[in-house]
């Protein structure tokens, strides 16, 4: 039995043995932290001695180079993590040095322990003196404080953490592989078959289930569960320091350093189990544990046949050229597996029943999707087993949510809409939805139904049981406009589509800024009332443009463009001008009472379908998030108060006092 004692002289020995691997990561480290903050610093000072500047922060230039929310250092960390797993256990590949490793008196879990710490210490070694000296340059260059140097500690907590996680999840592809070309191939996968499924299901479903409605999620966060890799990745570029993150410290919390613990404990556990359970003979091999042949021929054989449907379908929409296509790359996938396997080309047809098996399952699943087996896109509930719907469409453009206590939350989902909006008096909107349904059943996929007599819908569905239910449709445009005419005349129902309708005085107080976007009336001659103030309004620039032409027919008939007059008395010219006009803050109560009246006379169809629709945006917290409002000829009070505007602004001008 070996003490204590014998297992650090091993430790030691071990690292002697390593001193090259110390040695490439503390330049590699040296280079990439107090170097680069020491060029930054100097680089900068120079600049701004070249500009005059005499003072300027240092502790601000300084920590943009240092401390937490720097990716590119934790995938240098995870890229050592790898590489230190692949050279410290590649022995694992060799029956020779695996027999002349087991043959020492050691137990295989201490032979593990000697190699997992020796590596795991050069990589701390070099990178501590790498941060020591980064505080080092903060220090010569008087850019030190406390929190920099509390965020340099932290990160190399959380970068040792992180090296441990990929160091871990490397060697379980190692124990899992039997050479290195199955090593590197199952690290790819690691890193790659998680998204690939992800957008292998996204594709999928965007094709053949055309009633989903998509939830909106950043990429970051999707990813950030497909591997450890991944998952270090996104914590180490969520976290930034005070300084660069204004107003607001984002440190990595007690719970985030303790779930990077506890996968890499998880890991370490199963590396562990695998390394006992390895056989010595499995090296050379192209896997450790032969059992994981067929699993691992069908995880790869799928996707490649639903990709090669998926192709077949976008290029001819048959279902028989879909079934050779998944045919033929499905048996070409299991090949090459196959050869992968045993290194020998007269072997590749030797497993006929995993060639049946992982093509059957490719062609079980793509062609679920491909005719709904599962119902997904003629989903209707009973209207009994409903609570609430809720409709919505692209024409309600506004990207503000309100939360339930009236808090704003800016969102481009549709599902976060529709859960704004629902309605328990939704017999009207249930015809709507089967409308869809019909629709859906009647032309199916094609492209027949998407033309200018239908209007894309969304629709959610409440069910007593508490599930929500959402769907996109194709509706009849005179049934959409009909029902949402008679809903809307409900103030209940239209309100909640308007939040404007609902601000309170906190809500009020965080509006920035309103500008009104008015589209194809002349910029000169919009907002007056009658020929002869239009002629006088229009610019010396118009009229030096009128005297260029050399037909003077012509020249009459560009100052006659605005003889054209609507009902409202509003002049306009048939182009593509806009009118940008900006509201002072101090008339936003009168424009949102104007707004209010003006939305319990007009109705859906005047409002989202009118030709000449502009609109007003309202920017909250000086911030370019805004909630837009549709407005056109039909809102009276609205566009009077307009005018009235513009006509101030414009006398002002005139009068030269702005």
């Amino acid at each position: 039995m070996t003490s204590k004692i014998s297992f650090s002289k091993l430790v030691r020995g071990e690292i002697r043995q390593m001193n090259w691997l110390t040695a490439v990561q503390m330049v590699v480290f040296v280079l990439f932290l107090p170097f680069r903050a020491m060029m930054s610093m100097a680089i900068r000072q120079n600049e701004l001695m070249r500009e005059g500047v005499t003072s300027y922060s240092a502790v601000e230039q300084f920590s943009r180079h240092v401390g937490l929310g720097h990716a590119e250092n934790t995938g240098l960390i995870l890229i050592c993590g790898a590489v230190c797993a692949l050279t410290t256990f590649a022995y694992l590949h060799s029956r020779v040095k695996q027999d002349f490793y087991h043959s020492l008196s050691l137990k295989r879990e201490e032979l593990f322990g000697v190699k997992y710490l020796s590596s795991a210490l050069t990589f701390v070694v070099a990178y501590l003196i790498g941060q020591v000296l980064t505080v080092l340059v903060g220090l010569f260059y008087q850019a030190l404080t406390g929190q920099i140097v509390f965020e340099i500690a932290l990160a190399s907590l959380q970068g040792i953490l992180f090296y441990l996680c990929s160091y871990s999840t490397t060697l379980v592809a190692m124990m899992l592989a039997g050479n290195f070309l199955t090593t590197f191939l199952a690290i790819g996968a690691f890193g790659v078959y998680m998204p690939m499924l992800m957008l292998l299901r996204e594709s999928l479903e965007s094709v053949f289930l055309n009633t989903k409605v998509e939830i909106i999620r950043s990429l970051p966060s999707q990813l950030r569960f497909t591997s450890p890799w991944a998952w270090c990745l996104y914590s180490g570029s969520r976290a930034g320091i005070t300084s660069r993150i204004t107003g607001a410290e984002k440190l990595p919390t007690a719970g985030d350093l303790c779930q990077v613990i506890a996968i890499t404990a998880v890991l370490t556990l199963a590396v562990l189990a695998l390394y006992r359970a390895r056989k010595t003979e499995a090296a050379g091999s192209a896997l450790a544990f032969p059992i994981l042949e067929p699993v691992i021929k069908v995880m790869v054989t799928v996707p490649v046949s639903l990709v090669a449907g998926l192709i077949a379908y976008e290029l001819t929409q048959a279902v028989f050229f879909e079934v050779m296509f998944i045919l033929l790359f499905g048996a070409l996938a299991c090949v090459i597996i196959e050869f992968i396997y045993r290194m020998d080309i007269r072997q590749v047809l030797a497993h006929k029943w995993q060639f049946a098996v992982s093509i059957t399952i490719g062609c079980a699943i793509f062609f679920a999707y491909r005719f709904d087996l599962s119902g997904f896109n003629t989903y209707l509930p009973a209207q009994d087993e409903i609570m609430a719907m809720a409709v919505s469409t692209p024409d309600f453009s506004s990207y503000i949510a309100y939360g339930d206590n009236g808090e704003i939350v800016y969102s481009t989902s549709y599902r976060e809409r529709l859960d704004q909006v629902e309605w328990e008096e939704y017999d009207r909107i249930y015809e709507l939805a089967e409308d869809g349904v019909e629709n859906v059943k009647e032309y199916g996929l094609s492209d027949a139904i998407y033309d200018q007599n239908v209007n894309g819908v969304y629709i959610k569905y409440h069910l007593k049981s508490g599930k929500e239910v959402y769907r996109y449709y194709q509706i009849d445009k005179e049934l959409y406009c009909e029902v949402m005419n008679e809903l809307f005349q409900d103030e209940d129902f239209r309100e909640p589509y308007f939040p404007i309708c609902t601000w309170d005085e906190e809500t009020l107080n965080r509006i920035s800024g309103i500008w009104v976007y008015l589209y194809g009336y002349s910029k000169e001659t919009l907002l007056v009332t009658d020929k002869d103030t239009v002629n006088d309004a229009r610019t010396e620039e118009d009229l030096e443009a009128e005297s260029e032409f050399a037909d003077e027919s012509e020249a009459e008939e560009l100052s006659d463009t605005t003889e054209d007059v609507d009902e409202e008395g509003w002049y306009y010219v048939e182009s593509y001008s806009v009118l940008d006009i900006t509201v002072p803050l101090y008339r936003l109560s009168e424009l949102m009472e104007a707004y209010r009246e003006d939305l319990k006379e007009v109705s859906f169809e005047d409002i989202y379908y009118s030709e000449d629709n502009s609109y007003i945006y309202f920017y909250l917290d000086s911030t370019y998030q805004s909630d837009d409002y549709p407005v056109n000829a039909k809102f009276t009070n609205t566009m009077a108060l307009l005018r009235e505007i513009y006509q101030e602004q414009q006398g002002v001008n005139r009068q030269g006092l702005l």
